[in-house]
């Protein structure tokens, strides 16, 4: 019995150590083959690289300007509020290409904006300011300067846009104020030209781009930029008020060229139309009747001087 169960032992044995060797061939078998596998991937990939070189490198990106940018940026948006100026201004004279431009500028409004740009104190009433002569003492150099200023310019044409609403003899129509339609273009000045002179001093305090060492911060570029954007924006919404105060002007000038169309219409709606077709029927028909005896009278004539003349001469000679 003691020999069977050592029989037995030897057995189970003797095949767990075949398995074994079986699992320890097979894993040795699994390692060389992937060590082969890898090698030739890699004789195949050196290949490939040796038969198609790496492409030739892109030109390198330019190093990036943030301030470069951002004045690129605010030349782009100071050119577009310059041409919406030259705009209205283009569109005014065109409207009026007569009118004297030096009477034009010396109005009230275009001093009440200089008066504010200049810092002066102003007094108005509800047509413009008070101002005897209509000049206040004011040289063509500040207004020069004031007209030809990036942000004063703004203030120049609203108060350019004023004076010319004021000269249009529709604008005094009490129709304007019926139906609560009147801006108050003394307030429309006194409101864009104050904000021009905070606009222009907020540009004053933050100056012009960094530079030195503040130019390669990130936080004083980034806040420069931040605040130029921001009073460019401003800028921009300035320059959208002054074209709606255009517009304004625009139809305040086609209501006075109805007025003129009906005031016309008016004065020659008394012309009598059947009257003068009677008329003209009745001068018809008398034309005709002096036409028909002029007629007769070059017969009768031709019958007298030419027949009965010389026979009676005959006659009375006999």
């Amino acid at each position: 019995m003691t020999y069977v169960v050592v029989a037995v032992f030897v057995v189970v044995l003797a095949a767990a150590l075949v398995v074994l060797l079986g699992m320890a061939i097979g894993a040795f078998s699994a390692m060389f083959s992937g060590m082969r596998d890898d090698i030739r991937n890699r004789r195949s990939a050196a290949r490939v690289t040796s038969d198609n070189p790496l492409p030739a490198r892109g030109p390198e990106k330019s190093p990036v300007d943030p301030l470069g940018d951002l004045d690129a940026t605010l030349r782009s948006a100071q050119a577009r509020r310059q041409g919406a100026c030259r705009a209205i201004r283009d569109r005014l004279d065109s409207a009026d290409p007569g009118a004297d431009e030096g009477a034009r500028d010396a109005g009230g409004f275009v001093v009440l904006a200089l008066d504010i740009w200049c810092g002066r104190s102003v007094g108005r009433g509800d047509d413009g300011p008070d101002d005897a002569d209509g000049r206040g003492g004011h040289g063509a150099d500040e207004l020069g300067r004031l007209s030809s200023d990036p942000v004063g310019q703004i203030a120049w044409m609203t108060a350019a846009v004023a004076e010319r609403i004021s000269d249009i003899p529709a604008w005094r129509l009490d129709f304007f104020d019926r139906h609560s339609v009147r801006v108050d273009l003394t307030g429309e000045v006194t409101a864009i030209a104050n904000a021009a002179v905070g606009l222009r001093d907020q540009f004053a305090i933050l100056g012009e781009a960094p530079s030195g060492h503040l130019a390669s911060d990130p936080e004083v570029v980034s806040t420069f930029a931040e605040k130029s954007l921001l009073l460019s924006g401003r800028l921009d919404e300035l320059v959208r008020r002054l074209e709606a105060f255009a517009g304004y002007w625009h139809i305040v000038a086609q209501i006075q060229q109805r007025q003129e169309k009906q005031e016309w219409l008016d004065r020659v709606g008394g012309i009598d139309d059947f009257e003068h077709v009677v008329a003209t029927e009745w001068d018809r028909a008398e034309a005709d009747r002096v036409r028909h005896m002029a007629d007769e009278s070059d017969v009768l004539a031709s019958i007298y001087l030419d027949e009965i003349a010389p026979l009676a001469k005959s006659l009375k000679r006999n």
